[in-house]
Parts: C-alpha cells; structure tokens; sequence
C-alpha cells in the first residue's frame, strides 16, 4: 500500500495493490484493456473471472505471445482501480494496442479489447495456482480468436526512426509473401531481398520525390536483409513458451510497434530463407545478427502447428531436445512448456513445486518408457549434475554444449554400436536419484587434445585443423599417411557427409586420402586446411563450390566444438565431450547406438560424461567379438 500528499500536505485516499481473488478449477481470468492514457498516465485495465466453456462460446478474446525481459517490474498500471506492476515489454505492447483503440477511420471501432495475458492472468506467486492454469494453457491459445505476437526493437534513433523500421520490415515480410503467391522464382525472390529498389523503380522514384536529399535516401534504403536479421534476431523466436503458444494457434498476427502482418505471411519467408538462402547464417552475422537466425524457428514452429492442426502428433523426445535450445527464465519451463503439444502421449504432472532435480528424473524416465531403452542418454549432458540433477538426466538449465549425434530426433540412427540391441534391462533407486544398467567396458582415454569452442567459422577452424592433425598424426604412429588421413577425416566429421549420411569408404570416394589433404597440393583450388578436407570426397577433377565448401566447414564445426580429439588405449581415435579426462571409461550399452563415455567415482559407480564417437567401433565391431569387453553391473549417479 502507498500514500500520497496533496500540495497543502492534505493526505489522499491511500491507494491499494492489486490482490487475486482465488480461481476455482475451471476458471481463467481475462483482462480487459480500454483506451488509452496519455504518455505519463498509467494505462487502465478491468481483470474478470470467467470459465474455458465460455471463453470458446461467448467471449471473443487474443492472447499476447511475448517476451518477458529481464528486467524489473516497475511499469505501473491501474488494475480493477488497483496498482499493478508490469515490465517495461508488456507496457509497450500494452499500449500500442490501447492506442490502436483510438485510431481514427477504423470500420469496426472499439472501446476496449479483451486478453489474456499470462503476467497478469495468472498469479505468479502462487505455484499451486500456476501449475493448473499453466495446464489450460493449450486451450486457452486454441481457443483465443488470435494470438498477438508482439516483436519490436529498441529504437536508439527515436521513435519515429523505430516506428519506420517496423513498418519497413512487416511491409518486406508482406510484399515478399506476395510475391511468393504470384509464383515468382528463387531468383527473382532473392533480387527483391538483395536489391529491392532496381533502376526501374529508380526512374520512377526520381519522378515522384520532390529534391535530392529525398530520392538519395530512398536509394540508401538498400537492401531488406539489414531488418530481416534484426527482426528475426530478436529473442522472441528463442522463448521456450512461444513453442505451445504459435501451435495451438488458430490464426496469429506479428505486431511490430503499431504495424503488424499475419503469421502465415511470416512462416513463408522464414520457410523460403531456411531452405534457398545458403548463406542465411553469412548474412546474419553480416547485418549484425548475434544468435543462430530466428527463421529456422519460425520454419520449427509452422511445422508444428501444421501437424497438430491436421491431426498429427509430436514426439516428446523431438520437443524436449527442441526445448533444450530454447531460451526460460524458469527452467522447469524447458519441460512444461512443450507437454501441452504431447500431452495426449505422456502422462507428466505440471507442478511448479516440484525442484529442477525431480523434473529432469521425471522427464527421463518417461523417455526411457515411451522408447522402451535408454537412448535419451545421448541428450543428458549433465556430467556436473547440475543443482542436483543426475548426471543421466537432462540439463535442463542449458542448452546443448555440443551438438549430439541425434540433434534432430532421426528415427533411424546412422551407427550400430550396440548392434541395434533394443532389449535393456535398467532400475532406478528408490529416490530416484540412481540408474542401474549393465554395460561393456571395452576401452578407455589415453591421450587427450585442447578442446574447442562452439560455432566456429573460417580461420578458426583452420587453426584447429593445425593443431589436431599433427597431433594426431603423432598418436597414429606408424600408419600410413593415406590411413591417417581418412581416421582423421572420418573422426572429425563423425563419419558423415553434408548430407547426414554415412561416408563411403576411402576406395569408393577418393582412392588416395593423403594425396586430397596434403596441404602442399596448391592445385587442388583451397586455401585452407579444412578447405583441403572438404573437398576429399570429391574426385579430384571436380572442385566443391563455395556453398558445399561452406556446408563442410559447418559440420566441421558442429563435429569438434565443445569436444577433444583423443587416442584410446586401444589405439582408436575418437571425439569425446568438453568434459571428458584421462581414463574416463568408454562402454557400449544395449538400446544405445553410439558408445558411451563413464568415469568411476567409486567402486561400481560411475558418473556419465556423455556419448562418444570411436572411430571403428561405431558398427557393433564391440559386441561382433572384434575387440575385448568386460560386462560390469554399474549405478549412474
């Protein structure tokens, strides 16, 4: 509660926080928002208590999708007469749509807007009641007439410079969308992006502007790609939430500022840049972009409204390894965001009394059920047990710190490590905090390189190729340099080609590996290591373009970050996680395709470090009796 004082000293009414009223199992509140106030006056809004039958009937309302910041929540609004305190995001999206209220020369005017905002619909100091309404989060998006994505961008140029640029790239995003309809080609597409305003328009740009200074700037308008980037750099495509909230989606808007443009407009170009823009993460990086383009989420999340709208399901394995890249401020939200899409399949409690800990043993042990063996392994990444997490179960307070060899949930896997052995035998403790399993013991780390960064591009990768092929040269020993190479060529790709298959063998792609990587040969049309390595597979007459070359080093990337390049006691080559020492154990385990990495803390108990990639051991030679095993019975902590 606040007082204030007039300018005599006489004390007003004290004016109160806003305080919920309990929800009854089925209700859900809506809020009401009414025009708007002026700039330094809070915005007023009405909070009601209805039910979900009535909200799919007789009330019309929209859900905002949005992200929250971090931020503090210091905005003021006024909320059934009452102080409500909202972030600086909300407020801004609030008030646009209150001032869309007020525009002049709408056909169909309004006095007020009903929505259903999860910051203030639901009461986010009480877990018991978060926990149920987060569960009719699913039908609430359903069933909302819209779902209002608000995207919009710092303006560090004012506003009218900020409202320019999000008129400039939902006009972009709508005209593009258009023109895709009217059956223009990947040329003519990719023109309109590079170079929107031709001599043609030039001419008639000229015509039309008054002076000078106005036709130069229209030129310096250049190309589209510059609000592209920023527009699908912005973190909303990274908000774990907006997974469950676009899916369940009957019709969606992107509102930037006070422009806006139908989602399915935006789905088409993120589409049309994912699958014939090669270069989409050049020109990220480029334009300023700082995350992996936001377009490949937006081509996630059609997909995923598309299945569910035609009657399909999804995996919750798929979502919960999509999860880990996303971005939550609660990381229990990793899980409880994507059930809502798979809730048909798995039965998991939504409860935000539940510890980090108990969700993340939760969601493996539904994995391990619904894939009948323990495959999920290879997606833990836990080696640390963070806040208490087992080191077999999913971190589920980041994302990946390396690619796994699954990343996108293949149905089939491309490796046979344990012969395709589905049949498992496992056990957890009482407390869930231990997993009993059998494994074969087969090897263990001898030596061990630096480990490498994630995402790295060009020279970088060079380098590391400059560090790692000597020393790895030096761990082979005697072998000839045509074996060499192909170990380390197979190693450092995980044994697969751009096009995730599995490579052939040395003889069928190219009959002399060293002659391919030997950096002396000048004649071969590459300028760095890993640009020799890219083209090893090609036959010697055919040079690789810049996109193929360009496809090769990303996989480079992909195989070696966050991973060490290591000689096994066996004298097998491998790649290991960040994490991995000297001695850490390597063992094949039935259900699990690759081999996995463990390390003994005590007697029969070992910690997972994660799966592993040993080259000539990733075909079932282990089990095939190639190489010696040892069956132990070990507890995962």
């Amino acid at each position: 509660m606040s007082n204030s004082r007039g300018i005599f000293g006489i004390s007003k009414k004290p004016v109160k926080d806003f305080v919920y009223s309990p929800l009854a199992l089925a209700e859900f509140r809506l809020l009401r928002l009414q025009g708007t106030a002026s700039g330094s006056e809070p915005l007023a809004c009405r909070l009601f208590t209805t039910t979900l039958s009535e909200g799919s009937t007789s009330i019309g309302f929209e859900a905002l999708s949005y992200v929250w910041g971090h931020d503090k929540s210091d905005r003021r609004i006024r909320l059934n007469d009452s102080d409500f305190y909202i972030k600086s995001n909300l407020e801004a999206a609030l008030r646009a749509m209150a001032n869309e209220l007020e525009r002049p020369n709408q056909l169909h005017p309004k006095t007020s807007r009903l929505l259903w905002i999860d910051a203030i619909c639901i009461n986010q100091d009480d877990n018991t009641e978060k926990s149920i309404q987060v569960r009719n989060i699913k039908s609430i998006y359903h069933k909302a007439e819209r779902v209002l994505i608000w995207i919009t961008w710092p303006g560090t140029h004012g506003n009218i410079r900020r409202a320019h640029a999000h008129e400039t790239t939902t006009t972009a995003i709508r005209d593009f969308s258009r023109y895709h309809r009217d059956g223009k080609d990947t040329r003519e597409l990719l023109h309109y992006l590079d170079d929107p305003h031709d001599q043609k328009e030039f001419k008639t740009a000229s015509q039309r502007l008054q002076n000078l200074d106005q036709f130069v700037a229209y030129i310096k308008k250049g190309s589209h790609w510059p609000t592209l980037v920023t527009f699908f750099d912005h973190p909303w495509w990274r908000r774990v939430w907006v997974r469950q909230e676009i899916a369940m989606s009957r019709r969606a808007s992107v509102l930037c500022g006070e422009s806006s443009v139908d989602w399915e407009d935006v789905a088409t170009i993120a589409h049309w840049l994912c699958v014939f823009t090669n270069d989409l993460d050049d020109k990220t990086r480029d334009c300023g972009g700082t995350h992996h383009s936001g377009a490949y989420s937006g081509e996630d999340l059609q997909f995923f409204r598309k299945t569910l709208q035609k009657g399909g399901s999804l995996d919750f394995q798929t979502m919960l390894i999509h999860a880990r890249s996303c971005e939550a401020t609660i990381p229990l939200d990793r899980v409880f965001a994507i059930l809502g899409m798979v809730q048909n399949h798995i039965d998991m409690p939504i409860d935000y009394n539940m510890s980090a800990a108990e969700v993340a043993k939760a969601a493996f042990q539904r994995l391990a059920l619904l894939n009948g063996g323990l495959d999920a392994l290879i997606f833990s990444q836990n080696p640390t047990r963070k806040e208490g997490i087992p080191s077999w179960a999913p971190n589920i307070y980041s994302e990946f710190s390396a690619q796994p060899s699954r990343l996108r949930g293949r149905d089939e896997s491309l490796y046979r490590a344990s012969m395709n052995q589905s049949q498992v035998s496992y056990s957890f403790s009482a407390d869930n905090s231990t997993l009993s399993i059998h494994v074969g013991i087969f090897d263990s780390i001898k030596s061990i390189s630096q480990s490498f960064p994630p995402h790295m591009h060009g020279i970088d990768l060079d380098r590391a190729m400059r560090i790692l092929r000597p020393k790895a040269f030096g761990w082979m020993g005697t072998a000839s340099d045509s074996d060499k190479y192909e170990q380390l060529l197979r190693t450092l790709t995980r044994d697969q080609n751009i096009q995730g298959q599995r490579l052939m063998s040395g003889a069928g792609d190219c009959p002399n590996w060293g002659r391919f990587f030997r950096f002396e040969h000048e004649d071969v049309g590459a300028a760095t290591e890993f640009q020799y390595l890219s083209k090893a597979l090609r036959p010697f007459q055919i040079p690789a373009d810049d996109a193929e070359i360009k496809a090769w080093l990303r996989l480079f990337s992909e195989s070696i970050g966050s991973r060490h390049l290591v000689m096994t006691d066996g004298g097998k080559l491998g790649l290991v996680p960040d994490e991995a020492q000297k001695q850490d154990v390597i063992c094949i385990l039935a259900s699990v395709d690759v081999p996995l990495l463990l390390r003994k803390v005590d007697v029969g108990t070992y910690l997972l470090i994660g799966e592993a990639f040993i080259h000539g051991v990733m075909d079932g030679e282990v089990l095939n009796g190639e190489i010696a095993v040892e069956t132990q019975h070990v507890d995962l902590i």
